[in-house]
């Protein structure tokens, strides 16, 4: 970064707010009502080359209220192809002994229904834990506080909610487990834990529904090492290995304006060095970049660096052959303008009143040209 780094201290407030973020989102919204007749899909004029990945947004509302996540679907319909909806487990409709409640089968009902009225593929991610702590687990019930994932009751719930997504929403996708490596940092045994759970989450999926990839997702600045709030080392390509047979695609979450300052910063290598390390398809499961600048110098973000970085983020995603790239937040939310973290209030490619930025007729090109999957993805 040019002239002076930030203070250490602004850097870990810098990402905490991130976290916040996260957290409200993987809280999860659900629909409670939806009006009818619901959402009339209106075809997409296409124009174009083909492109080989799907677009889309995450579910994540401009506000915490049940019209801002309906109108977050309707966006992603008319300018994508893939919703993620990203959840904290829902423990208590699921351990031993525990049937899950009627109002949750209806609201899953409505939200599947929903998705489907939108002609919209679903990428389901399931977080296990604390976003500001990925050594935590997030939202425990009462009487399992501190506990982990060599908890057996909460190890069958985690399970019993994979068998219970897969066999009431058929995702194409299905994350367990989102910036993985960031668990491994925090703790070690409990990485190890959650490696046990996983391979039974992998497993009861592809029993209920075969067609569903699943995977985790890596935080993948700290998987380099080069998040300013953690102490530098080398890239932990190992974590790509640990899940043997059972990983479908690579995924990746990345926030580059983190830690550039600008796109044109970011090397020319940045994404395409994991093509070094698997075969696998590699995905951008959740991506942001600043429009405006941060306090103390965190980065000198402009609506033309996110513009230049997603024209990019599209490019690379082509020269991969990427199954999917998610913009993280369709739009600036709203309920974190109170915090005074930059990167929080403008990293959507709308503003807070829904006015487009630079950067949005970028994606709203690439969401005209024609989707061709290659042959074998689902």
């Amino acid at each position: 970064m040019r002239g002076r780094p930030p203070a250490p201290q602004l850097r870990v407030a810098l990402y905490a707010a991130l976290l916040a973020l996260l957290a409200l989102a993987a809280l999860g919204c659900r629909i409670e009502r939806v009006e009818e007749p619901g959402f009339s899909a209106t075809p997409r004029p296409e124009a174009g080359e083909p492109r080989p990945f799907r677009l889309g947004f995450s579910s994540l509302p401009a506000r915490l209220d049940d019209a801002a996540y309906v109108e977050a679907l309707d966006l992603t319909a008319l300018y994508g192809d893939l919703l993620l909806i990203q959840r904290s487990p829902t423990w208590g409709e699921f351990l031993p002994g525990v049937e899950p409640s009627e109002e949750l089968r209806e609201q899953t009902q409505r939200e599947a229904r929903a998705i489907e009225e939108r002609n919209l593929t679903l990428f389901y991610a399931i977080d296990p834990y604390a976003p500001a702590d990925r050594g935590r687990l997030a939202a425990l019930p009462d009487g399992y506080a501190g506990a982990g994932l060599l908890n057996p009751d909460l190890r069958a719930a985690l399970v019993t909610e994979a068998r219970f997504v897969a066999g009431a929403y058929q995702p194409a996708f299905l994350a367990f487990g989102i910036e993985v490596n960031a668990t491994f940092d925090r703790s070690a045994a409990e990485y190890e834990a959650y490696l046990g759970v996983y391979r039974e989450v992998y497993d009861v999926v592809k029993q209920v529904s075969p067609r569903t990839l699943v995977f985790p997702t890596f935080q993948y600045e700290q998987l380099l090492g080069v998040t300013p709030w953690e102490i530098a080392h080398p890239p932990r390509w190992e974590r790509l290995e640990e899940f043997g047979e059972r990983l479908d695609l690579v995924a990746i979450a990345t926030f580059p304006s983190l830690v550039h300052e600008v796109a044109r910063n970011i090397p020319a290598d940045y994404y395409a060095q994991l093509r070094d390390h698997t075969n696998l398809p590699i995905a951008f499961a959740a991506v942001g970049f600043s429009s405006a600048q941060g306090p103390g110098g965190i980065n000198s973000s402009t609506p033309d660096e996110q513009r230049r970085y997603l024209v990019r983020l599209l490019a690379d995603a082509e020269a991969l052959q990427s199954p999917f790239v998610v913009w993280y937040a369709s739009r600036d939310p709203q309920f974190v303008s109170d915090l005074p973290i930059e990167l929080l209030r403008s990293s959507g490619l709308l503003d807070t009143a829904g006015q487009p930025k630079d950067a949005w007729p970028v994606w709203a090109d690439a969401a005209q040209r024609p989707y061709r999957a290659p042959s074998a993805a689902p």
